[in-house]
This record gives structure tokens, sequence and C-alpha cells, in this order.
């Protein structure tokens, strides 16, 4: 056990905290809607639940340390963080639907090596999804592009 084992945990326990801090005033539930902390909340949640798995993982831990990804793993890594990078870049311009089903068909083909007509089922349907629940159900006035979604 050494302390880099617990270097992820914390991090993230870390950077759980300050956005924590960052939304603390915002309001969780608007009206009928999501408010601004909604997502932040979760986020938050989800990490703190890392961080205790990652501190319990690091306790278990023999003397070998961590496993760290090889490089098809770590190229796979890099690509969907870049992947995920470009939807708030492109969203602005293309629209959220559009660049979201871009990103799914990047992972899904690129990324995991999908068969492509499976992989443009599953496109279409969340993109749909997305666009009924969002747009059309709750009203949310996601990001659109030249296409008018």
């Amino acid at each position: 056990m050494r302390i880099g084992d617990y270097a992820p945990a914390v991090f993230i326990l870390a950077l759980s905290a300050l956005v924590l801090v960052g939304v603390w005033d915002l309001a969780y539930w608007s009206g009928t809607a999501p408010g601004p902390a909604f997502l932040p909340y979760w986020l938050v949640a989800v990490g703190l639940v890392l961080s205790i798995f990652g501190i319990a993982e690091a306790r278990s831990s023999r003397e070998n340390g961590p496993l760290w990804p090889n490089r098809p793993a770590l190229v796979r890594v890099v690509a969907t963080f870049a992947g995920l990078i470009t939807i708030p870049t492109l969203s602005p311009v293309l629209g959220m639907v559009p660049v979201v089903m871009l990103f799914i068909t990047f992972l899904l083909v690129a990324v995991l090596r999908r068969p492509l007509l499976p992989s443009i089922l599953t496109v279409a349907v969340t993109g749909g999804a997305i666009y009924t629940i969002f747009v059309w159900w709750l009203g949310v006035a996601l990001p659109a592009g030249p296409l008018g979604f």
C-alpha cells in the first residue's frame, strides 16, 4: 500500500468537494424542471461513491499497486476524453442532439469497434430519445444547430 494508490480516489473526492462548494447556492429543482444544481449534485454523489470504492480498493491492495492500462486501453481512454471535449465545443455550432449522436457513433464504431448497422440503429434510437425526452416532453432548450435540433 502506497500513497500513490490513494491519489485517484483523493483527487475525485477533492474535485467532488470543489463542485459541491461551487454549486451550493444554486437550486436543485426549478419549477417543473431540474435546476442548475441538479446534474452537479448527482456528479458529486457519484464522485463520493467512486472515492469510497477507490479508498477501499487502495486499502486492500497488495504491494504490487494498481494495474495501469495497457496501450490499447489508454488509446481508448484518450479517444473517449477527446470526444467528450468536442461535445461542448461543437454543440453551439451543430446542435446538441446531432453532436451527441456523432459522439455515440464515434464511441461505438471507432473506439469500441462495434458493427456499423447496430451502431447506427443505437444512435438513431438514442438521438430520438434525447430529443423526445428533453426537447419535446420537458421543454429544455438544448442548443440547436442549422437543422433546427
